[in-house]
């Protein structure tokens, strides 16, 4: 959110991106909440956009044996995942790469996507994007996708207004949480939920449920069926 991924201060956006978003850690502990009942056991999980380690960190303690693929683009906020997960002891394979170019192989049972699909440009480019993570995954996986959204005029300038009202309150700069206001539809290659779902539907997912919401962020779980997925 307005921060560079490759620059010096990389090590503050643990701090800075939970002012910003409310209920941040809601997300991630909903995650674990749904990963823990998935009717699958979890051993291969990918994380795209892994850097800064709050999914490694978060999903670890739900999945204490499974073997992460942890991908993402910036050098510095993969180091800064390195370095949160130094005492948790679980399996981990860094990959530097956009998901786009990953030429890996594996078959995953699960995998997560938490606000990344934002910065994708386009629907073909999305489509491409989502259609690669659908076919990473086993049959019966589980994504859990979380995404900037958009809206209506009315309710998109209601969004931005109490988001930024939000930002202020946890003591967000108040230059920052202005442009934030300001900028947040040139900032993010945005999708209304219709849209969205209908993507994830072309791709393949056979189930899309929306289990998280804060102001214009939201969560989606979505399951690549089979014929047992829901036995």
């Amino acid at each position: 959110m307005n921060l560079s991924w490759h620059d010096k201060h990389v090590k503050m956006y643990d701090q800075q991106i939970a002012k910003k978003i409310a209920g941040y850690d809601l997300l991630y502990d909903l995650t674990n909440h749904f990963i823990s009942k998935h009717h699958q056991p979890i051993q291969k999980m990918l994380i795209i956009g892994a850097g800064g380690g709050q999914e490694l960190y978060s999903f670890s303690a739900v999945l204490p044996n499974c073997c992460f693929t942890a991908v993402d683009s910036s050098e510095p906020m993969l180091a800064r995942a390195k370095e949160r997960m130094e005492q948790i002891g679980n399996h981990v394979e860094y990959v530097l790469s956009n998901w786009q170019d990953y030429e890996g192989t594996t078959q995953f049972d699960a995998a997560s996507c938490l606000l990344v699909l934002n910065f994708i440009e386009g629907i073909e480019q999305k489509t491409q994007f989502l259609k690669k993570i659908y076919d990473s995954l086993k049959p019966g996986a589980v994504l859990f996708i979380a995404t900037m959204m958009n809206d209506d005029e009315y309710f998109m300038k209601l969004h931005l207004s109490a988001w930024k009202n939000y930002m202020l309150q946890q003591k967000v700069a108040n230059e920052h949480a202005t442009k934030f206001e300001e900028t947040y539809e040139k900032s993010y290659h945005l999708l209304r939920e219709g849209e969205l779902i209908s993507l994830l539907s072309s791709c393949g997912f056979t189930s899309v449920g929306h289990y998280f919401q804060s102001f214009l962020l939201a969560g989606y779980i979505c399951i690549k069926g089979d014929s047992n997925t829901h036995q």
